[in-house]
């Protein structure tokens, strides 16, 4: 009913230079107060069962016609028709009192002043209006698809515990001198093979050695710093500050490189993604993993994609890889985000020139679709976790856990067409050792703080 394809703006401007031959020098109703007729009217003539479009359409030799007229109801002058009923002169020009007509009926109404009092152009007004609007409401109604609620699935994984604190000590060796430390670094033996290793991720910075363990009892860096000058710093607070929380999350960093090299799987600081690399030149590499709730499965991870025609390989290696991060998405909240990728050699060791890693990956990518997508992030999780509920850097005596569920949240939108494949963002059964392992990362003495912060206001 109220379609019209030419644009508002200029209908509305057409509409305001409109003016009403028998009140050229009224009290005219302001351009404000026409546009909100006109709007409000939809372009039509409100009269009861006229309806007439009141703008007549541009054609190849002329523009667009408005027909419409802006009459009063009460009139702007007390002379005028209605002008008797008592109504302040500025009401008289809000669109509060106007109503839009045709020349005809615009006629008639002034003319039949009695058959057309101000109650009977006031409802006239109200019906067309609500008229109006109830049409649009329909229409838009129809044309809004229906919404369809989906559980999406997130890329990110809760981090259930992290250390309560950073500790410092002074350390002779400065930032340049990194391999160096690493090298003195005195790891604790693993008495069984069922043990974790025990990660000691470390920054040197401002003369000091900052770390996870408490360098005031034994640690793996006792023979580099000066235990007695030893500060402890509560994570909490250093997450307010950027250049303390970046130092903190570095720390988590060098925990993921080392809990990743021990499941030999390489960093490539270049691009920042993890990937996995061949453990012998010129040999494709496949894992073995566990799915929750699942046997063990063969995934290859390294290879030499081949032609059909006659299975000769293509002269590079895909590895499958994944950007790893640490983000901070509440004041005590924190999650592990991943994000699949490609690393690209040339014959599963040297890096394939950028210039020749474009077409390929576009080509990849275009062919994986969100099912595709989350199975290789599932893929990632289970690996890193070995299909157990949760994964943990061990500090000795502090700790990071990482659960595998998959952060997932409810909403209402319009989907993917086509995109109806189930996902199952299954979680690993907990047992009785699951939870041992749990209770006990949870579990670690509580650290003492009004020692330290007493010293720390000293060494100040």
């Amino acid at each position: 009913m109220f379609a019209n394809d030419r644009p508002v703006k200029k209908l509305l401007s057409a509409a305001c230079s409109v003016s009403l031959e028998r009140s050229m020098k009224r009290n005219e109703p302001s351009p404000k107060e026409k546009h909100i007729i006109f709007m409000n009217s939809g372009g039509y003539c409100a009269f009861p069962t006229c309806d007439k479009k009141l703008v007549q359409e541009a054609n190849a030799k002329d523009d667009a016609a408005v027909l419409g007229e802006v009459a009063h109801i009460v009139a702007d002058k007390r002379q005028g028709p209605r002008g008797g009923y008592e109504l302040s002169d500025a009401d008289r020009a809000k669109h509060s009192n106007l109503i839009l007509l045709c020349t005809e009926h615009h006629t008639i109404i002034d003319t039949q002043v009695h058959t057309y009092s101000v109650a009977v152009l006031r409802q006239m007004k109200e019906d067309h209006e609500n008229r109006v609007s109830q049409s649009l409401s329909k229409t838009l109604a129809k044309a809004s698809p229906a919404l369809v609620n989906e559980t999406i699935q997130s890329t990110v994984l809760p981090i259930t515990a992290l250390p309560q604190a950073i500790f410092s000590a002074p350390c002779s060796f400065g930032g340049s001198e990194y391999d160096e430390v690493k090298s003195r670094v005195q790891f604790p033996k693993r008495l069984k093979e069922t043990e974790p290793y025990v990660l000691a991720p470390f920054v040197l910075k401002d003369g000091k050695l900052f770390a996870f363990q408490d360098l005031s009892q034994s640690n793996p860096f006792s023979s580099v710093i000066d235990s007695n000058k030893v500060i402890q710093y509560r994570s909490t607070e250093l997450w307010a500050d950027h250049d303390w929380k970046r130092l903190f999350v570095n720390l988590l960093n060098r925990s993921l490189y080392k809990y990743a090299g021990s499941l030999q799987i390489r960093y490539d600081p270049e691009h920042k993604r993890f990937y996995f690399p061949v453990l012998e030149e010129g040999v494709e590499r496949s894992v073995t993993y566990k799915s929750p709730n699942r046997a063990e499965q063969v995934r290859q991870v390294a290879w030499e994609p081949k032609f059909r025609h006659d299975g000769s390989g293509k002269g590079f290696w895909y590895h499958l890889a994944a950007g790893l991060r640490f983000h901070q998405v509440d004041d005590l909240q924190w999650c592990l985000s991943i994000r699949p990728e490609r690393h690209l050699t040339k014959d599963g060791t040297i890096p394939l020139p950028s210039d020749k890693i474009g077409r390929k990956v576009t080509k990849l990518k275009a062919k994986m679709y969100n099912d595709k997508y989350f199975n290789e992030i599932v893929f990632w999780r289970d690996f890193l976790s070995h299909g157990l509920p949760r994964f943990t850097f061990d500090y000795g005596n502090q700790k990071t856990v990482i659960d595998i569920q998959l952060v997932t949240f409810d909403v209402d939108w319009l989907g993917i067409p086509g995109d109806d494949k189930p996902f199952k963002n299954e979680v690993y059964e907990e047992d009785l050792f699951t939870i041992g392992e749990w209770s006990e990362s949870l579990s670690g003495e509580e650290l003492e703080w009004e020692e330290w912060e007493d010293e720390a206001v000293s060494d100040d």
